[in-house]
């Protein structure tokens, strides 16, 4: 395992959180500015918080991975950038055009099988590979819709993962998902309860794409899957009684004069069971599932350390 890069990667990846984190705020007021604004709706007074946030998230995670890539000159690194740069192109037009279902899985398949496409493996697995990556690219995107929720949970997966991926010994893994998670961190602190600025479908799906890449060129998909359990349970919940559609057909959670939020009833996610089971504000709720993201993560590492 060569290290002989990891003071000035770790240094940069630090810088580009504390940029992040200095140019969410300016970013969040310019999108305002121009009327690209969501509502709030788990407030009782509904404020219009700034949308497509996550535009701040590729300045710094552009300069990461440059800056990863002209210090190793790896292969996995062009990669990688490649899947969360069409992601996050798909994000844009997404949030742009507020695509239907089906222009969204139409887009979904077409990018995710350019990058299995680059990845050449056997044809008889390239289908399930297509499926596993467009799902993997889609569910950060599904399991949403609440204060810090999408981007706490995704930078535990992006921390515990560089942490699986320091003890196997593929330091490019680590390199590249430590780097995200400080940017994820970064723009946290802006979106965390109560939320300033909204990642929007940008946020997410550069998020999705970065995993998308991780887990078609790593050899880490086995530890990575662990991670995203919630994710996936979610994706299936939803899959199950509604089948596939847009967030945007479908209503939001309510919230009551109390701060209770109050489960819709026309399709289950991984939330309204809870809900279901277990009333909640946003705020609980929302550290219900970091929660439970971090034993996940705890529990992942703890194996990988058993196991390699």
């Amino acid at each position: 395992m060569v290290l002989n890069e990891f003071a000035p990667i770790i240094s940069v990846s630090a810088l580009m959180s504390i940029a992040t984190y200095l140019l969410t705020p300016n970013v969040a007021r310019k999108l305002k500015s121009m009327n690209i604004v969501g509502i709030d709706v788990h407030k009782a007074k509904r404020p219009k918080i700034a949308e497509m946030g996550g535009l701040a998230l590729l300045p710094g995670i552009l300069v990461i991975f440059s800056t990863i890539y002209m210090l190793t000159l790896s292969p996995l690194v062009l990669l990688v950038a490649a899947s969360t740069a069409l992601f996050a192109a798909y994000g844009i037009a997404d949030d742009m055009m507020k695509l239907g279902k089906y222009p969204k899985l139409v887009i979904s398949l077409a990018v995710g099988a350019l990058l299995v496409a680059f990845a050449g493996p056997p044809a008889l697995i390239a289908v399930p590979l297509l499926l596993l990556i467009v799902g993997i690219g889609n569910t950060f995107n599904l399991f949403a819709g609440f204060n810090g929720l999408e981007m706490g949970c995704s930078a535990s997966v992006a921390f515990f993962f560089s942490l699986v991926s320091f003890i196997s010994g593929n330091i490019m893994a680590f390199y590249l998902s430590m780097g995200m998670f400080l940017v994820l961190m970064a723009f946290l602190l802006h979106n965390k309860y109560p939320a300033k600025v909204f990642p929007g479908n940008i946020g997410t799906f550069t998020v999705g794409g970065f995993f998308a890449g991780i887990a078609l060129y790593t050899n880490m998909l086995y530890f990575l899957l662990p991670l995203l359990s919630l994710h996936i349970a979610d994706a299936f919940i939803k899959l199950a009684s509604s089948g596939y559609f847009s967030s945007s057909e479908k209503a939001r959670t309510r919230v009551n004069s109390r701060g209770v939020l109050v489960p819709r009833k026309d399709y289950l996610s991984l939330v309204r069971l809870v809900l279901k089971y277990k009333p909640m504000t946003e705020r609980q709720l929302v550290t219900f599932f970091w929660t439970l993201s971090i034993a996940i993560g705890i529990a992942t590492v703890t194996a990988a350390g058993v196991l390699l």
